[in-house]
């Protein structure tokens, strides 16, 4: 009864390590997903809020289309941009001066600017493809037809922004 007591011990003790491991290794793609994920969440919400007071108010949907791709976008940037500074505020101080190392942080910026500006265009252009042929073949209603392209969207967003952080390696 004894041994396998202890194999169950060491087993937790291992997967517990090899998880410490991991999340050492790939803390800040974990992070950085983490915070698309939440500022996607974010952005959805402001932008469902936004868009039925808009519609309330004026019936012409080229004004509630534009203010809804505002409201996403800019609850989106704004989101992720305060979530990635509080996750990275210490990434950029010199632990031995306390300086913050000012080159490093704006090259950074750049590289994430670059991959989420790349991943929006990924994101925008399946978005409109997949609603514009799902529509035209009938095989759901529209506001199913909306959830169902804004995940595959998504998807794509989420997997060119990790591609793109990668090989420019931003997380090294």
């Amino acid at each position: 009864m004894e041994l396998s007591g202890n194999r169950k011990g060491r087993s937790s003790s291992l997967s517990s390590s090899s998880l410490l491991q991991f999340y050492a290794k790939y803390r800040e793609l974990i992070l950085f997903n983490k915070n698309i994920i939440i500022a996607a969440v974010a952005s959805i919400i402001a932008d469902a809020i936004v868009v039925n007071y808009a519609a309330q108010i004026t019936s012409n949907n080229i004004v509630v289309s534009i203010v809804s791709m505002i409201t996403d976008t800019g609850v989106y940037l704004a989101t992720f941009a305060g979530m990635f500074l509080i996750d990275n505020k210490n990434k950029y101080i010199d632990s031995a001066t306390g300086i913050k190392d000012s080159a490093r942080f704006r090259g950074d910026v750049k590289k994430i600017v670059t991959a989420l500006g790349v991943s929006e265009l990924v994101y925008m252009t399946v978005k409109f493809t997949s609603i514009y042929v799902f529509l035209q073949s009938y095989i759901a209603p529209p506001y199913q037809v909306a959830m169902l392209t804004t995940l595959l969207a998504w998807i794509f967003y989420i997997i060119t922004a990790n591609a793109m952080v990668r090989w420019q390696k931003l997380f090294k």
